[in-house]
């Protein structure tokens, strides 16, 4: 059975003869650190009472409209639950949800909730705090849950540790009236009486009040001093259906009854009228005010830490305009200011107060809606520079699966998440393994390694995004979840789009999302709202939700780093968006994600198929050198301290080996060893100099021998006689190249009918495991191929591969009859060594006796022997024969279903990669 007072005032009364019975009761004592009132941020509540549990049967629900005016209440607010004759132990759930609106919301749209799952202890009555603390702002608990200390979640079974015995409720009008301890009846308060149908019933005040029986309110007349009251000492008869009486409120859902707060004198103690309606002789009450309240003359108790007539001592009387706070006079504040700091604010709009008392934004920055928006940044300068020297990767494909994006580094390991698992890597050797779980919010502390996880409460995000309101630590060696949670000064939404950015930085991260971005202080936790800011536009989304890059900091200003195409990274300066060249390249494949390790000076990375780190992985991570500049950096792991200097004693001449051993002219350190010294490019190798990115006896590293007729590419061993063939990719990742507009093209072959013109490669590649030097052959057909490495020859209008009939060798995006258009033929070479690339395009052939319109291209890459296929636009297309044929024209593949014949449509794309 449940009761409620917004304050409520309490008389001394005695026990009718013969019916003392002690109360099993809990009160819920509802306060909130949130500023609350109409308008501001909490304007009502929602207190819900169930038995057993969150799910248990409901015993009472009430929303309750806060402030001051007709049908608004003040808090703190009392709530009574008297325990029925089932509750032999079961345990309540209490629920009280803060509300942004006054008509009240539900736990997903509350500002702020709190819980409590407690024991009536029988004979007792004690009291249960419900506080709306400002650190529970947005934190989403289970609802078995209650919001602790910091704004942590914890079993809301808790909250039995929090329980008292009651003791008080203080009045509005800054009085208390004492109410001891139910289950220590002294006999100044009548805990209950009986009715004449047996059940437990409370009086309250002198005459013509209420009976609270049960869930029920009845008007009961009481014996008073006025004898000529024909209707003294009877009690109004029992229907058990009465809800409201007189200036109670309105009926409410579940038995919650307010009782109306009233700072007038309740008069002395009265006989109450027993079963047989006679009087009951008065028992002595003790001291007429218990602590901690005071007499002070002949009106009520007061408590002279709250009473404006009595602050911190009978008579001393607080100035118009001033409240007492904790025996002091104060500053009263109309709404929607606050008191805080000796002066009323507007936690709405308040620098120095946003959201709370203390809560100061940062220099220059504005207080929007109780949030910090914009403003300078502190923090230690960080600035990177990306190089693609002594790169490394390895293919994490049985590691993690396919690629889903999700990058970070922390002091032990690096984690990259696929779709099937988020794996962790070992920063020198790149060697993995899988997690068993993914990670879709990895995040890093790139000062200390502290590796995270977006959280909202206590649950990782998941790439269907959310409001992000806490960061929660990961083992840095093993990514399991730890017991380290940093919960977010403001909660931060971020949709489950490709819209998003999460950006690893030193003592920082940032976060954009919706337009919008936010920087977060580590390990603080401290947000500060940037404001609107347009999300960077990445070359290619990762397969996920996000992008990954580096948060900057240096110059006063903030910025973020992201692949921005194939060829360059960026960096953007927020909030202003302005963007610059970070570092460019020659292929990165479809990166979308990287991150940088200070203590290593390496930046990490990801991409799928082919790039120039590295030609036959298809999911790859890696690393190349980076640079630091800014904060004072430990040694690398791999360095030693000589002469006060961090030193790689692998490398270095001057200490080759270890300090002090310095290498004789014109030696170089390799392994630590001295040795031929080699020029830019070459490392000394068993007393020769090679190119560990192209040397098939030392790929990589020196000694590292390449088996099984595979060739060094980027330092990787790969390109054996078969090809891996991908349609998936799009004109994204290969892009469409006009041949015919590229500085020194040639064009062939101009409005040719059954034509062939010879020219010559210009670079080294492979071809079917074997080497093709520069200079080496290659036809062109006006039929839409290019027979590669032949002596002669041949337009044959049409054929089918494999066959060991001429012409072989051949590389066929749409080998058909065709007559060329007057601009024929375009062969170009764009890119730069050691990784360029080298263009056939066929521009506005069509079919013979057909007047459509095709325009293909073969894509020929350095070194690699990577072949691409692309359409552009493909009008009137039908079947023709696709794909690679070996020399000896007995093997072939190629992307068709049915013996490599099919149509090709605008914008497809096919690559053929050398496998072993």
């Amino acid at each position: 059975m449940v009761r409620a007072a917004g304050a409520l005032g309490w008389a001394a009364l005695v026990l009718a003869a013969g019916c003392e019975q002690p109360r099993t009761e809990l009160v819920v004592r509802v306060d909130s650190e949130v500023a609350w009132g109409a308008g501001q941020t909490v304007q009502s509540v929602v207190l819900t009472v169930r038995r057993g549990g969150a799910t248990g049967p409901l015993r009472s629900a009430r929303t309750t409209a806060l402030g001051a005016g007709d049908g608004r209440r003040a808090l703190p607010l009392y709530v009574g639950v008297i325990a029925g004759d089932d509750d032999d132990g079961t345990p309540v759930w209490i629920e009280v949800l803060g509300c942004g609106d006054p008509n009240g919301c539900t736990a997903e749209t509350a500002v702020v909730a709190q819980r409590a799952v407690v024991r009536f202890t029988r004979g007792r009555t004690e009291e249960v705090p419900l506080l709306l603390a400002s650190a529970c702002v947005g934190v989403p608990c289970a609802s078995d849950e209650r919001c602790g200390i910091g704004g942590r979640c914890e079993p809301a079974s808790r909250a039995q540790g929090t329980v008292r015995p009651f003791v008080s409720i203080a009045l509005t009008g800054g009085e208390d009236s004492a109410v001891p301890d139910a289950s220590m009846d002294t006999g100044s308060v009548a805990d209950a009486t009986l009715d004449a149908h047996g059940d437990e019933s409370v009086v309250v005040g002198d005459a013509d009040d209420v009976v609270v029986v049960k869930d029920t309110v009845l008007p009961v007349d009481t014996v008073d001093k006025d004898a000529s009251d024909p209707d003294a000492g009877v009690i109004a008869t029992d229907t058990g259906m009465a809800d409201d009486v007189g200036m109670i409120d309105p009926p409410d859902i579940g038995g919650l009854i307010d009782v109306p707060v009233g700072g007038e004198d309740l008069g002395a103690p009265v006989d109450v009228v027993g079963p047989e309606d006679v009087d009951t002789p008065l028992v002595d009450a003790g001291p007429r005010c218990a602590a901690p309240l005071s007499e002070c003359g002949a009106g009520p108790c007061v408590n002279t830490q709250t009473s404006a007539a009595h602050c911190g001592g009978c008579g001393r009387t607080c100035a118009t305009g001033q409240s007492c706070v904790a025996g002091d006079c104060a500053l009263g504040c109309a709404a929607p200011t606050t008191l805080c700091g000796g002066a009323c604010v507007d936690f709405q709009t308040d620098v120095t107060h946003c959201g709370m008392c203390g809560r100061a934004c940062a220099a220059t920055a504005r207080c929007v809606a109780g949030r910090c928006v914009g403003g300078v940044i502190p923090g230690a300068s960080f600035q990177v520079g990306l190089s693609t020297n002594r790169c490394s990767t390895v293919d994490h494909l049985a590691v993690t699966g396919d690629d889903r994006g999700g990058i970070a580094v922390s002091g032990a390991r690096l984690f990259y998440s696929g779709d099937n698992s988020t794996g962790r890597f070992d920063l020198q050797t790149l060697a993995g393994e899988s997690l068993g779980r993914i990670y879709d919010g990895l995040v890093s502390d790139l000062a200390t390694g502290t590796l995270y996880t977006l959280a909202i409460g206590s649950t990782p995000v998941t790439n269907m995004g959310g409001t992000i309101t806490s960061l929660m630590e990961l083992n840095p060696t093993t990514g399991g979840l730890t017991a380290g949670l940093i919960n977010l000064s403001q909660p931060i939404p971020l949709p489950a789009t490709g819209s998003v950015g999460i950006f690893s930085g030193y003592e920082r991260i940032i976060l954009m999302g919706g337009g919008r971005a936010w920087h977060v202080s580590l390990p603080s936790g401290a947000v500060i709202d940037l404001g609107a800011v347009a999300m960077p536009t990445p070359r290619a989304a990762c397969e996920n939700w996000a992008i990954w890059g580096v948060a900057e900091f240096y110059g006063g200003a903030l910025y973020v780093d992201y692949v921005q195409s194939p060829t360059a990274i960026a960096r953007m300066r927020v909030p202003e968006a302005t963007v610059s060249a970070l570092a460019t390249f020659t292929a990165l494949s479809d990166m979308c994600s990287f991150t940088v390790s200070p203590l290593w000076r390496r930046w990490y990375f990801h991409h799928e198929g082919s790039s120039q780190f590295r030609a036959d992985g298809v999911e790859t991570v890696g690393y190349c050198d980076a640079t630091i500049t800014g904060p004072t950096l430990p040694c690398r792991p791999i360095d030693t301290m000589c002469s006060g200097a961090c030193t790689d004693v692998q490398t270095s001449a001057a200490h080759c080996g270890t300090c002090g051993r310095a290498c004789a002219a014109g030696e170089s350190c390799n392994a630590g060893v001295c040795g031929l010294a080699c020029p830019s490019g070459q490392s000394a190798c068993t007393g020769a100099c090679v190119d560990l990115n192209s040397n098939p006896s030392h790929c990589g590293a020196c000694g590292r021998t390449c088996i099984g007729g595979q060739w060094c590419i980027a330092g990787a061993c790969g390109g054996g006689p078969n090809y891996a063939v991908d349609s998936s990719l799009t004109a994204a990742t290969v892009p469409y190249v006009d041949a015919c507009s590229a500085p020194g093209s040639v064009r062939l072959l101009q409005s040719a009918d059954d034509a062939t013109a010879m020219v010559t490669l210009p670079f080294a590649t492979r071809w079917w495991g074997a080497p093709i030097a520069s200079g080496a052959r290659v036809h062109i057909s006006s039929n839409g191929n290019a027979q590669l490495g032949t002596t002669t020859g041949l337009s044959t209008l049409s054929g089918l591969i494999p066959s060991t009939s001429l012409p072989n060798s051949v590389l066929a995006p749409q080998w058909a009859d065709q007559l060329l258009s007057s601009t024929g033929v375009c062969v170009a070479t764009v890119g730069t060594a050691p990784s360029r690339r080298w263009v056939v395009q066929w521009a506005g052939s069509r079919y013979y006796n057909n007047s459509n319109s095709l325009n293909y291209e073969v894509i020929l890459h350095e070194g690699s022997g990577v072949i691409d296929f692309a359409y552009g636009a493909m009008s009137g297309v039908v079947a023709s024969t696709v794909g690679i044929e070996s020399p000896d024209g007995t093997r072939a593949f190629g992307p068709c279903a049915s013996r490599n014949s099919c149509v090709m449509v605008s914008n497809a794309r096919t690559r053929f990669t050398p496998i072993p």
